[in-house]
């Protein structure tokens, strides 16, 4: 097969790779989409699973994609068989620690020793555990079904937070997360829910979902926020990562609000914890999500109530052979891209979004 293929900190190209073999409890997967992570420039500039020339390693960790082979010599109970379209997390918990034994396999303390992560989804093949695979009903919309990993984040958020009926928030950051956060803090009964961006094109994306949005360069979010809350909002959601993130957290949360630092800071950042005591906030922290959030991701997405929303969070499909050209793209803010797709066999570039060439003129956007 072919994927993504890295050998190193920043080493990574489009080639052959022997084709993965699920072990007994496993299924292989032909990958229909995979979903870029705002994560995976990083990841493969700083070589984050380890790969060497002598053991290459695919990347990328947000898939859809069909059952064609499942390796279950047992009959262990699955959810799935051959056939089925499923979605599945990215982590591998050791399953046997105290943090697994509670469910909380996104801090699997590895204490017995560690799995070896799965085959990543850049490519044409992958396997995953038979337990770790969730099926997708036959009328969901793809392209929905592929945004399931970033959609068990904002769960597993929303969950931690304690958000609910009448509380207000400010999200900062809309990328898929932070617009996903959005929308199921607005579908908890949250009465207010604010957004800021530095993407012109972003900031227009989210007012046409419903949202208020500002963009922090031009617009001073400190007194939009000021004039039209009583003290500050009650939850702040930063996506960003960034240090202008952080101290815009502090500022417009409220007296004993919580602040939910979402987004990875890299490299580290600095935060006023005088201002937490003073106002006596309270910090959430979360990382990915458990597995129990992969579950109500998949149940939201079969559902079908928010699918029209999360349908809009996906912009563009690429080619997967063009897997590293189309990272670069999720660089990019300036573009209005928000989630972008590899597709093994795709042609071309389809985008869903208005996109303006280097010759200034208006590509035709696919409906």
């Amino acid at each position: 097969m072919k994927g993504l293929v890295v050998t190193g900190p920043g080493e990574a190209r489009y080639t052959e790779i022997e084709r993965p073999r699920p072990r007994p409890g496993q299924a292989l997967i032909r990958v229909k989409y995979a979903g870029i992570c705002g994560g995976d420039p990083g990841h493969i500039a700083r070589n984050a699973y380890g790969a060497s020339p002598e053991a290459p390693r695919v990347y990328g960790h947000e898939y859809f994609g069909e059952v064609i082979e499942i390796n279950n010599p047992e009959g262990l109970p699955s959810r799935v068989k051959v056939g089925d379209m499923v979605v599945g997390p990215q982590n591998a918990p050791c399953g046997v620690c105290d943090q697994c034994m509670e469910g909380r396999f996104s801090i699997c303390s590895a204490q017995y020793g560690a799995k070896v992560r799965p085959g990543g989804t850049f490519g044409e093949y992958l396997e995953r555990d038979l337990d770790k695979l969730f099926p997708i009903a036959a009328e969901v919309d793809p392209l929905v079904a592929s945004i399931a990993e970033p959609l068990a984040i904002a769960v597993f958020d929303i969950r931690n937070s304690g958000i609910g009926i009448g509380d207000t928030a400010l999200v900062i950051g809309a990328g898929s997360v932070g617009i996903l956060i959005g929308l199921l803090a607005r579908h908890n009964g949250a009465s207010r829910v604010i957004f800021t961006e530095i993407s012109d094109a972003r900031v227009e994306s989210i007012r046409a979902m419903g949202f208020e949005a500002y963009n922090s360069i031009t617009q001073d979010v400190r007194e939009k926020v000021r004039e039209t809350t009583f003290n500050g909002v009650d939850y702040v959601f930063e996506v960003s990562g960034s240090q202008p993130g952080l101290d815009l957290a502090l500022t417009v949360v409220r007296q004993r609000g919580r602040i939910v630092p979402v987004g990875l800071p890299n490299p580290f950042r600095s935060f006023d914890f005088g201002k937490v005591v003073e106002k006596e906030l309270e910090m959430v922290c979360v990382n990915m999500h458990h597995l129990e959030d992969f579950r109500e991701a998949v149940n939201l997405i079969n559902r079908g109530e928010l699918n029209d929303e999360f349908r809009k969070l996906v912009t563009s499909i690429w080619p997967m052979e063009r897997a590293l050209e189309a990272i670069e793209a999720s660089t990019d803010k300036s573009g209005g891209d928000i989630k972008i797709l590899l597709e093994p066999g795709r042609g071309e570039v389809t985008y869903f979004i208005p996109r303006t060439t280097a010759e200034g003129n208006c590509e035709e956007v696919a409906k």
